[in-house]
């Protein structure tokens, strides 16, 4: 007895302090982020982005990821960013900026700062934004440029939400069109329209229903072509019985992960709007953590989960960060 009891003692320290070590992950890892080194000028005017398609088991998605053109002041070619709200700050891609540096003088002034490479004082054109950052740090080595191929698409980083962390953006996804805005009026018309959002750690979390239930989701353009992603006891809950599971991979800063689909019959409410809940996704993360932070996620007993762009197709999207609140328009 008094082995079993030491026994049961020893799991109950080990499932304290592993609540312990998620809950300060959760609170001092994921839900921070570094300081906003980016000041942003030129605002109000709508800009295009483009998709970048994804090909999985045969199938085509054309919505792989949302790429923005971008230009460096002193280079003649346009490169392309993806737009990831779910990174908290911009990152670049070393090899295009070594290709750059290569053909234009060292334009680009790279450096160490605690150990680590980084852009100082960099200026990039995104889209119609002038966007000036103290400095910018690299995440991938990325693709060397082919400066004789013209029609190249060359992805030369990320854009993350300190792009967007001080002012509203609108995503008019039946137009392919992005706006930072100076700023939206305090009140609208109809001010139920607006629904709250929560920005800790520049992550964006909107709350809505799901089957008329609450539903707290984050917010990763990043995982664009995704209409729900939850951890797997959610994505079985959520699936349409007897439903038949589609398993592939797809790329993440690097890596290949598993990720499964399946079948569900759910619907999502954005204030007014209703959205269908088509297809729900769980994936098998390289890093146990990022499934716990799934789980995290369910805050206040919300259903924890991540959205990418699908839900939002056809639809704008109205993210106003500065005064935590969003809207989703027909």
């Amino acid at each position: 007895m008094k082995l079993f009891k030491r026994i049961l003692l020893g799991l109950v320290i080990l499932i304290v302090l592993g609540g312990t070590m998620s809950f300060f992950y959760f609170k001092n890892k994921f839900l921070s982020a570094p300081p906003n080194e980016l000041s942003v000028t030129n605002l109000g005017q709508p800009f295009d982005f483009k998709w970048e398609g994804y090909t999985y088991n045969g199938k085509h998605n054309p919505y792989g990821a949302m790429l923005i053109p971008v230009s460096i002041p002193g280079v003649d070619r346009t490169f392309y960013m993806q737009f990831d709200t779910g990174t908290p700050s911009t990152v670049l891609k070393y090899n295009p900026f070594l290709s750059i540096n290569e053909k234009y003088n060292n334009l680009i002034k790279i450096d160490t700062i605690e150990g680590k490479l980084r852009a100082i004082e960099a200026s990039i054109k995104v889209g119609t934004v002038d966007v000036a950052a103290s400095s910018l740090g690299f995440v991938s080595m990325g693709k060397k440029i082919d400066w004789s191929d013209s029609t190249a698409v060359d992805i030369i980083g990320s854009i993350g939400n300190d792009f967007m962390e001080k002012n509203p953006l609108i995503i008019d996804f039946k137009s392919n069109k992005i706006t930072l805005l100076d700023s939206l009026p305090q009140k609208s018309d109809v001010e139920t329209d607006y629904l709250p959002i929560t920005f800790d750690g520049r992550k964006i979390f909107l709350s809505a229903t799901l089957n008329k239930k609450p539903a707290s989701l984050w917010y990763d353009s990043g995982s664009s072509m995704f209409e729900l992603i939850v951890e797997e006891s959610t994505f079985w809950k959520l699936a349409v019985p007897n439903a038949k599971k589609e398993s592939f991979e797809i790329p993440s800063w690097g890596r290949k992960v598993p990720a499964h689909n399946i079948e569900s019959n759910g619907e999502f409410q954005f204030g007014a709007v209703k959205i269908p809940l088509k297809t729900v996704t769980y994936m098998e993360w390289p890093n146990k953590m990022q499934a716990f932070v799934l789980k995290a996620a369910n805050i206040g007993g919300d259903l924890g989960g991540m959205t990418g762009n699908k839900l939002f197709l056809e639809k704008t999207l109205i993210l106003d960060a500065p005064n935590l609140r969003y809207t989703v328009k027909e």
